[in-house]
């Protein structure tokens, strides 16, 4: 795929981030990966809901500009600790959907043993600790959460997702926050009820032969 193709499809889900109410203002971040050493990612200081496919910035795996105006998102060390800790993932989302970024804000945990869905699509979804914003070399402490995790919350910030594709790691945003959103709701009904651990097992080994 060329990168007109990919600069295409990433501003499209950058404005279905907008349009969902999964980012407000100059919000978010995302990227591809378009090759062994090139990531394709979103500018900073543009808000992403507008963005055109010229405003997107190639990088290297280092992090170092090799194409576009301006400079890469604010956030670069986030997505690179990613595509370092993991080859396999292709695009990196970063939103601040409300309901996920409040149990993030509220130091909460999503359960992990709720919703078939969740556990087919993504898995567990950890709770990191704080890592500032901006701060590059902070950012080192991401790699032991998503090692073996599709999606994080941030504490303080926001929700991290990953996937295969651009696609991928936005429906992901998608369903963490649409969780989030049914976990609230379901608490202040009087609590959740949870799967029995075979069936999360069960749904687990689907996922992870899958390779979802």
């Amino acid at each position: 795929m060329s990168i007109k193709n990919d600069s295409n499809i990433l501003v499209n889900f950058c404005h279905l981030l907008y349009k969902n109410g999964l980012i407000a203002g100059f919000d978010g971040n995302f990227s591809v990966r378009i090759d062994n050493n090139s990531i394709l990612i979103t500018p900073s200081g543009k808000p992403k809901g507008f963005l055109e496919p010229d405003d997107l910035i190639v990088i290297d795996l280092t992090g170092r500009k090799i194409s576009g105006n301006g400079e890469p998102s604010s956030e670069t060390a986030m997505h690179l600790q990613v595509y370092q800790n993991r080859p396999e993932i292709k695009a990196c989302c970063h939103a601040h959907p409300p309901y996920a970024t409040a149990f993030a804000a509220s130091g909460k945990q999503l359960p992990d043993n709720i919703l078939p869905e969740v556990l087919l699509s993504i898995g567990d979804i950890k709770l990191t600790e704080y890592i500032p914003t901006g701060v590059a070399k902070e950012w080192v402490k991401l790699g032991q959460y998503i090692k073996m995790n599709n999606a994080v919350l941030l504490a303080n910030h926001g929700v991290l997702t990953l996937g295969t594709d651009a696609e991928q790691a936005y429906l992901r945003m998608e369903t963490v926050e649409h969780f989030a959103k049914i976990a609230f709701l379901g608490e202040s009904l009087g609590g959740l009820k949870t799967l029995d651990t075979d069936e999360v097992v069960r749904l687990t080994k689907i996922r992870e032969d899958k390779f979802l």
